[in-house]
């Protein structure tokens, strides 16, 4: 498991009828659960450069592993319960991966995380 994960995400909003959904709606919508898991405001930030198809380039979620940003995922996808989420996480180690499709906290695929080899 990797001290750093990145994260990319994407979402098909085709369905939610207030319009397009933005980074900044997904940060607010992931705010009380950063807050109430006593994580740093910068992984709202995190969160945002994900949503903004920034994730892969930027060192990642510090000390935040793949099932606490799933949940957080999750999290995010019942604001916004009309939508599907796509994520998909990458550690520093090569088979450190892992991907989520995700509808109103649901997860309806999901690939990895793998153990490592021993």
């Amino acid at each position: 498991m990797s001290y750093y994960t990145r994260l990319e995400l994407q979402w098909d909003d085709a369905d939610y009828a207030s319009g397009s959904l933005t980074p900044q709606l997904i940060a607010e919508a992931a705010e009380s659960f950063v807050v109430g898991n006593g994580w740093s405001l910068d992984v709202l930030k995190d969160l945002r450069a994900s949503a903004e198809g920034k994730g892969l380039d930027r060192p990642g979620y510090n000390s935040i592993y793949a099932e606490p940003l799933i949940a957080m995922l999750r999290e995010v996808s019942l604001a916004f319960p009309s939508v599907t989420f796509f994520a998909r996480g990458v550690g520093e180690e090569m088979f450190d991966t892992w991907a989520r499709d995700i509808r109103a906290g649901e997860v309806h695929r999901e690939f990895g995380p793998f153990e490592p080899a021993e």
